[in-house]
């Protein structure tokens, strides 16, 4: 496996693995408490999180069948992922995708921990499988910014964790 990329995706497990310690402190009750009822529930933060890096999968398993055909990143791809960062970094709000809202219903934080994991190391067996040539790929589709790197992807993780991490924190001091 790339070093930088495994080094990016143990950073990754480690954030996973603090929430869910810091959750423990926490009743499932509270973990599905809607702080109202347009907003996400910590379950269905986590949910979402889950989701999104479980649709990256599918797709990126689908695209090793056959890295030939995909392209070394562009300058394009990197412009996009600039953009990704620069929308995260100003937490500028948007509704996300459809196909990554929260549908799980009630779910306890064992489960999802156990969810969450299998997804995770799903994730980290294929990265595993590939050369530094084919994690330069585009073999990564964001929904709205497109094709990227497994840097990218990888990187796009840790993003999108700590900006639902301060969603997390503000849900559970409006629920408590």
């Amino acid at each position: 496996m790339n070093t930088q990329l495994e080094k990016q995706f143990l950073q990754l497990e480690e954030e996973r693995k603090n929430l869910f310690n810091e959750l423990k402190n926490y009743s499932d009750d509270i973990i599905n408490k809607k702080p109202s009822p347009e907003k996400w529930s910590v379950a269905e933060v986590i949910a979402h999180l889950i989701t999104a890096e479980e649709m990256s999968l599918k797709y990126l398993s689908k695209k090793i069948q056959d890295t030939s055909k995909e392209n070394t990143e562009t300058l394009k791809s990197k412009y996009r992922w600039l953009l990704v960062q620069i929308v995260f970094t100003f937490n500028i709000k948007f509704k996300a995708p459809e196909i990554v809202e929260p549908k799980m219903g009630y779910q306890s934080l064992a489960a999802l921990e156990t969810k969450w994991s299998d997804v995770r190391n799903q994730t980290l067996q294929v990265l595993q499988k590939l050369s530094d040539e084919e994690v330069n790929k585009t073999l990564w589709k964001h929904a709205i910014a497109g094709k990227m790197n497994l840097h990218h992807m990888v990187q796009f993780f840790g993003v999108h964790y700590k900006r639902h991490k301060k969603q997390i924190d503000r849900t559970l001091i409006a629920v408590k």
